[in-house]
């Protein structure tokens, strides 16, 4: 009989030999229940290293353990991995050689650039207004020993530690955050 003689939807079971046709005849004997609807059964190794079964048949004890049968290939996640990042590069690749004008209109959604985004962000939030070196400030209301400390740890302008002393409301460890 040939597989185009198979009706469609039938419930066929090919046993490939002899071994699995004995482990199964066992199965029968010890109570185990046959779970259908599982599609891939997947075991994980160190190193992203994954057997693979495809279309298993799949048996649950009562105990809950369960017995696979089906043909495990070795299926590397690194490697897969590898195979996505290059077709995804390949795809960026057509599509801005495709659209130039498109691409630079959407902006790059990458981790990378919305990093950097906020990093201009929380620096321009951040800036210390520019003070010129050379402006007298009001040092009085700030101990000269914290104004010092500043300068040195940021090697800054007297100035510009006093402005960002006065932002910060006095607090010394804002301001260097600022300054540095």
């Amino acid at each position: 009989m040939s597989t185009e003689e198979i009706p469609q939807g039938a419930d066929v079971n090919i046993i490939s030999n002899k071994n699995e046709k004995k482990a199964r005849e066992l199965i029968k004997k010890l109570n185990l229940k046959q779970i259908k609807g599982i599609s891939r059964v997947t075991f994980k190794q160190r190193g992203n290293l994954i057997y693979a079964i495809d279309s298993p048949d799949v048996y649950r004890s009562a105990a809950g353990t369960y017995v696979v049968f089906g043909e495990a290939k070795v299926d590397d996640m690194n490697q897969r991995i590898a195979e996505a990042q290059a077709q995804q590069a390949q795809q960026e690749a057509l599509s801005n050689a495709a659209a130039p004008d498109a691409s630079a209109a959407t902006e790059d959604k990458s981790p990378e650039a919305i990093t950097a985004d906020m990093e201009k962000v929380s620096l321009a939030e951040n800036k210390v207004e520019e003070v010129d070196d050379d402006e007298e400030v009001d040092e009085s209301e700030f101990d000269p020993k914290d104004i010092a400390l500043i300068v040195e740890q940021t090697h800054v302008s007297r100035a510009k530690a006093v402005k960002a002393l006065k932002n910060h409301n006095g607090d010394m460890v804002n301001a260097l955050m600022e300054l540095s």
